[in-house]
């Protein structure tokens, strides 16, 4: 039940095998070249979390530049990389483009922009972002990276969407959810301690009863309140 961190932001170019060392690089070989192969995302950097050669982008000429800002911005299906690399292109035209992301109906990509741009985002903007990715995202679907998010930022509206996931989300999904509040809530030193997973896996039940005791019981030890949100819960199953 160990959460995987697909998104294995910032790294170094000796940890992303698209960034390699330049005097590996053949000398015929553009910032530009390297950049556009960089965005063809095969299986394992899929898997991985491996994202565009950012070295590229720093090398760039500024007319390489403006030709991989314009690659970005036309890339379709987009990505979490390409709001990454949009960030680190830094022009005008990119930063329009990030924030026009906060409407992408990709969760990854509206995910990403809080991360990479946070500045870029309001602070509502980020939170609802957050806690629609709570509410529906999927495990493999931008849910992993909205956890990794709140690791980050979780103003209480945040905290209370991971609440009300405890008792509305599907069993694996609360298993991690209330990992991550032990974390918040200072009874965990990380997101997910692997020292109490017999308790956080009782929320993968689709029992309501055992559901709600295994609540209930979080909620004392985090000394919360839990009445609003089995009250409000009352119709999941």
């Amino acid at each position: 039940m160990r959460r995987r961190k697909t998104v294995k932001l910032p790294q170094t170019s000796s940890e992303n095998p698209n960034q390699t060392n330049n005097a590996l690089q053949p000398r015929s070989v553009s910032p530009l070249q390297r950049f556009e192969k960089s965005m063809e995302i095969d299986y394992e950097k899929w898997h991985d979390g491996i994202g565009y050669d950012i070295d590229a982008i720093k090398l760039a000429s500024p007319e390489e530049l403006k030709a991989i800002e314009q690659m970005l911005i036309r890339h379709r299906p987009r990505d979490w990389r390409d709001i990454e690399a949009l960030t680190q292109v830094g022009t005008k035209s990119a930063q329009t483009a990030i924030k026009n992301a906060m409407k992408d109906s990709n969760p990854d990509v509206r995910i990403a922009v809080t991360r990479f741009a946070p500045s870029l985002a309001t602070k509502n903007e980020r939170s609802q972002s957050l806690i629609k990715a709570l509410q529906s995202a999927e495990l493999f679907n931008g849910l992993s990276q909205a956890l990794d998010a709140v690791e980050e930022y979780h103003p209480i509206e945040v905290k209370e969407a991971l609440i009300n996931g405890l008792l509305s989300r599907k069993g694996d999904v609360a298993v991690l959810f209330a990992g991550m509040l032990f974390y918040l809530y200072g009874k965990a030193s990380e997101p997910f301690d692997w020292d109490q997973r017999p308790f956080f896996l009782r929320f993968s039940t689709n029992e309501r009863e055992e559901r709600v005791q295994a609540f209930l019981e979080l909620c004392k030890q985090l000394n919360i309140n839990p009445e609003k949100y089995v009250e409000s819960n009352k119709g999941n199953k």
